[in-house]
This record gives structure tokens, C-alpha cells and sequence, in this order.
């Protein structure tokens, strides 16, 4: 399932506009109870070397329709979760219709959180 996702974790490689240009990401947070206590752990901090290394992870066909298409989401990334609690985990698939990564500061994974997340 494809899902509607914003971003504002400003220093990760996939951030475009706060959006994710990853094809898949996953949410990690197996024992979560809060949002807090989950992270994306696709998360990449922004350089040549990250860019590099995760070339094979992009979206180019969302990339491609988002230049074209301003007015919505072309970009959605297939997400899996491993916070089992979360009740829009459905057999370790998310099935939220909009899914909201935070971590504007992030430097690593243990700083993003999905916003999303409800026990």
C-alpha cells in the first residue's frame, strides 16, 4: 500500500519539500506505546555518501509525476511498521491514509518519531 507521507525531518536524503521521495521506508518502534518511542529507520542524513548509497531505495516515478503535478502527493512511499501496537499496523504494513514523520533536527534515525502513531 502506498501512503500519503509528510516529513519535515529537514536533513534526511529522502526529504523533498517535505516529502518522501523513498520508495519504501520502515517505522520502527517494535515495543512502542508513544509516538516517541518510534523512529524511521530509512532515515539518512543528506550528503553525497547517503545519496550514493541509497540510490536504489528512490522514487523516481513519483519524483517524476511530483515535478508535474504540484497539487498533490505523487511521492507516497510503500511503508512498513514494526510498531505492533500501532493500530494502523496491519500485519507490519501501514495502513494510515496520511502518516507524519517528524525530527526538523534529526541527524540519525533516533531522532525522527511517527507522528502517526495511536496505540
Amino acid at each position: 500500500m502506498r501512503n500519503a507521507l509528510s516529513c519535515d525531518a529537514l536533513n534526511c536524503v529522502h526529504n523533498a519539500n517535505n516529502l518522501c521521495s523513498a520508495d519504501r521506508i520502515n517505522v520502527d518502534g517494535m515495543n512502542a506505546s508513544t509516538s516517541s518511542q518510534t523512529n524511521c529507520e530509512t532515515f539518512v542524513e543528506k550528503g553525497i555518501k547517503g545519496a550514493f548509497t541509497n540510490m536504489m531505495n528512490m522514487n523516481v516515478q513519483g519524483e517524476v509525476k511530483q515535478l508535474f503535478n504540484k497539487n498533490s502527493n505523487s511521492m507516497s512511499p510503500e511503508i512498513t511498521c514494526e510498531a505492533t501496537s500501532c493500530m494502523h499496523n496491519i500485519d507490519n504494513v501501514c495502513d494510515a491514509n496520511g502518516v507524519q514523520i517528524i525530527g526538523r533536527s534529526a541527524s540519525s534515525s533516533s531522532g525522527t518519531e511517527c507522528e502517526t502513531f495511536k496505540k
